[in-house]
């Protein structure tokens, strides 16, 4: 009952399930055949139901995907939205495949914040997990971010065992030269038995393990910053920060403030439940009477919000979890 008195201040908006990466962990078998296009609504229309969300009390946005910096209406969604005086905060989270191309461009709309998630920063294993020869490109993005002065800039990793978990080390060492936030994510394979057991949870890797590999490389300290519900540290020679995370196993559905639409116009209370509400229909009325419409469908989706992350019957894609985050 708590989560229905709950302001959702945070909307976790799906720009996209495309991706250009066809990562081993996400797509264990490559697709021969492309699939069909989903027919996304135009970002006017996608605004048109935004803006009453953010009258009901949403202040964040964050921009996930897939890969959302592949959609063409993202700059003049983005203009609409910063121009919104509610809005607290924009975050967009990328793989940096693509990055150097629209830094400038986001950093001039008003963006001061990027996640850029990275696999691996082994050129060789990063192929090997990404499909993509594409690292050298996350590189550059990175720099161009920082050129152009984007003022926070988070690197996220999610240690796999296997796949990238003798790189812990190596990702800690970027906030040595780097005013990076490198946040450690813990791979958490909750739905392990419904999607094959036990080889995703070989995956697994614990954040006690994680941290527990870098105190014994140096020494972390505590970092105290006011405002910061998460635990930060540092090395003391380091011009960055370390945080680990958890995405999945500490959520608590019943406290959780957030929900997710797609640009198909769905709201829902979470990624991983098919309870939605298809907003589309109330793009048929007249522009500027969305708002009841909005506000009832709203109260559907928090009345159907989970108790507990619910157990999932197709296969759970890694990049899921990273909608868990807030940045």
């Amino acid at each position: 009952m708590a989560s229905k008195r709950r302001i959702q201040d945070t909307l976790k908006l799906l720009v996209t399930d495309g991706c250009n990466l066809s990562c081993t962990y996400c797509v264990p078998e490559l697709q021969t055949k492309k699939s069909a296009k989903r027919r996304g609504l135009k970002h006017t229309e996608l605004l048109r139901l935004v803006r009453p969300l953010i009258e009901q009390g949403v202040t964040n946005v964050d921009f996930r995907g897939g890969e959302p910096l592949t959609k063409k209406w993202l700059y003049p969604f983005l203009e609409e939205l910063i121009r919104m005086p509610q809005i607290k905060r924009i975050s967009l989270l990328t793989n940096g495949v693509v990055l150097k191309d629209h830094a400038g461009d986001l950093q001039q709309l008003g963006v001061k914040e990027l996640g850029i998630h990275v696999d691996s920063l082994d050129f060789e294993r990063y192929m090997k997990i990404t499909r993509g020869d594409h690292l050298y490109r996350v590189y550059a993005g990175l720099q161009e971010a920082e050129r152009v002065g984007i003022a926070k800039i988070r690197v996220y990793a999610m240690i796999l065992r296997g796949l990238n978990h003798k790189e812990i080390i190596d990702f800690a060492l970027l906030t040595k030269e780097n005013a990076y936030e490198v946040v450690f994510l813990e791979y958490s394979p909750y739905d392990a038995d419904q999607v094959g057991g036990k080889s995703r949870m070989e995956l697994h890797y614990p954040l006690a393990k994680i941290r527990e590999e870098i105190d014994n490389f140096q020494k972390l300290l505590p970092v105290e910053e006011e405002g910061n519900r998460e635990e930060r540290y540092r090395f003391e020679d380091g011009k960055g920060v370390i945080r680990f995370v958890s995405p999945v196993k500490y959520h608590k559905c019943v406290r959780c403030t957030r929900i997710v639409m797609t640009t198909e116009g769905m709201l829902s209370p979470c990624f991983l439940t098919d309870k939605t509400v298809d907003m589309r229909p109330l793009l048929a009325l007249k522009e500027g009477q969305e708002s009841p419409g909005v506000t009832e469908a709203l109260r559907k989706v928090v009345r159907s919000r989970p108790r507990k992350i619910p157990k999932l019957d197709k296969p759970f894609r890694n990049c899921t979890q990273f909608s868990f985050l807030d940045e």
